[in-house]
């Protein structure tokens, strides 16, 4: 009786190896992300009117993403993430890349003395929620998704021999759309890379918002 038993819990295991994966019908995904983001600011060039300049700020967000997984092919995706940037201008020549914030009128900055500098420290708090569809291939993943965002920006602003301002602008919402390729480790753990769009000035598609960004993402 025990070798018949013995062959069976054998035929057992080597059956469980060698049928496909078996998907869970939905599961929770948890990705934390880092990400830099780069936007071009146009302003008037201060010696010719007929000239302008362009500058591209680049941001570093950190976050995490939580995702509602079904069947490891489409998601509803929920990310918070946080980035911090300190810049200092000429007065004169400070613009919002955004273009949503007007500094003269928003910020109290006057533009009467070309030598005066105005130093801003700004914190982003972005929140984001979409879809995706991630088709797996061996263990290659590639991602599409598309979605909504929402920015809180809060300003911090110092100009010489004046006290520092707080502001608070927002929220802000944009539309965003991407692709991303990654690789898995395990069945449970991926590496992704992604590129995406954020359309601010929506529903213009230009000028956009540049964001490259990598997850390490763990299914529970």
């Amino acid at each position: 009786m025990s070798k018949p038993i013995l062959r069976l819990g054998w035929f057992c295991c080597l059956t469980m190896l060698l049928l496909p994966e078996q998907r869970a019908v939905a599961g929770i995904t948890v990705s934390p992300y880092v990400s830099i983001k780069s936007t071009k600011s146009i302003s008037p060039n201060a010696k010719d009117s007929t000239q302008e300049n362009s500058k591209v700020k680049q941001r570093q967000e950190m976050g995490v993403r939580g995702s509602l997984t079904f069947f490891r092919l489409f998601s509803l995706q929920l990310s918070v993430g946080q980035s911090v940037l300190t810049t200092t201008q000429k007065t004169q020549v400070a613009t919002d890349e955004y273009a949503q914030i007007n500094y003269q009128k928003d910020l109290n900055m006057s533009t009467n003395d070309a030598a005066t500098e105005i130093k801003i420290t700004e914190t982003q708090r972005v929140a984001k929620v979409g879809v995706s569809i991630d088709p797996s291939f061996s263990i290659f993943v590639l991602r599409a998704k598309a979605g909504v965002g929402a920015t809180q920006r809060i300003l911090v602003s110092e100009v010489t021999a004046q006290p520092k301002e707080t502001h608070t602008f927002g929220p802000f919402y944009k539309p965003y759309a991407g692709v991303g390729a990654g690789i898995r480790f395990t069945p449970w753990m991926y590496f992704m890379a992604e590129y995406t769009f954020d359309y601010y000035a929506f529903p213009k598609l230009q000028p956009f918002q540049r964001e490259v960004t990598a997850s390490y993402a763990v299914e529970l």
